[in-house]
């Protein structure tokens, strides 16, 4: 079953650019209110907010801060009232010669699963949706163990939730390939479908799950089907 999205409250985590503006904007013109969540993108988040104007919020946050989690979810929750959707897009992305593996860990892993489990602590339970990525299925990112770590551990925990979580709480995920983003440069890899997925392909999935109130325990991959590759054959490598 198909649910509108008219009156409902979305929170985005990473929100002010990049795939999070992406994933805001699609929500927003889809009719729901959209929570816009940013650590250090406040001129894009406002930007942002401006732009779809009428019913966007902006709440600044560090999300691998417990207390400061509690802040941003409770200035969502104040706004309207309750928050229906929750989609966990910030993320930290580092080597593993430059990662914190404690700060990875807090903010990959800790932050959604707290703010996910707030969403199925309010009366009426909602919508769960974590940004993962198509390294989740392949063991390939070598440079990047700590990161893809964090992404499987998270991965692991969906159907899990969505089971514990349900009939009341849906929890799914969306796991991007090589989304092309303007200021970086990627060597994608093989791709199947020989296109590389966009930011508007991402807040696609993410709205689809949304919506689709009969789809839990689910993680779609927008890949171009990369995840699918021999490991050999994909080597998808980010500076």
């Amino acid at each position: 079953m198909m649910g509108s999205l008219q009156g409902k409250v979305a929170l985005v985590t990473g929100g002010g650019r990049r795939v999070g503006a992406a994933i805001c904007r699609e929500l927003a013109a889809r009719s729901a209110a959209v929570v816009v969540h940013y650590r250090h993108s406040e001129a894009e988040a406002l930007a942002l907010c401006r732009e779809l104007k009428n019913g966007v919020l902006a709440v600044r946050g560090d999300l691998s801060q417990p207390a400061q989690r509690e802040w941003v979810f409770r200035e969502a929750m104040e706004w309207l009232g309750r928050v229906d959707i929750l989609v966990n897009n910030a993320a930290l992305f580092a080597r593993d010669d430059e990662a914190d593996p404690a700060q990875l860990a807090a903010v990959n892993v800790a932050a959604p699963l707290d703010l996910a489990a707030r969403i199925a602590a309010q009366s009426g339970g909602g919508c769960v949706i974590h940004l993962l990525d198509s390294w989740t299925a392949r063991p390939e990112a070598a440079a990047f163990g700590e990161y893809a770590a964090t992404k499987r551990e998270l991965a692991g925990s969906i159907a899990r939730l969505a089971q514990q979580w349900a009939p009341h709480t849906r929890v799914n995920g969306v796991a991007p390939g090589p989304v092309l983003i303007p200021e970086r440069t990627e060597a994608a890899g093989a791709v199947p479908l020989q296109q590389r997925p966009t930011p508007e392909h991402v807040a696609h999935a993410v709205a689809f799950l949304a919506e689709n109130t009969a789809v839990t325990g689910q993680i779609v991959y927008v890949d171009g089907g990369q995840h699918l590759l021999p490991v050999t054959h994909a080597g998808r490598q980010r500076p």
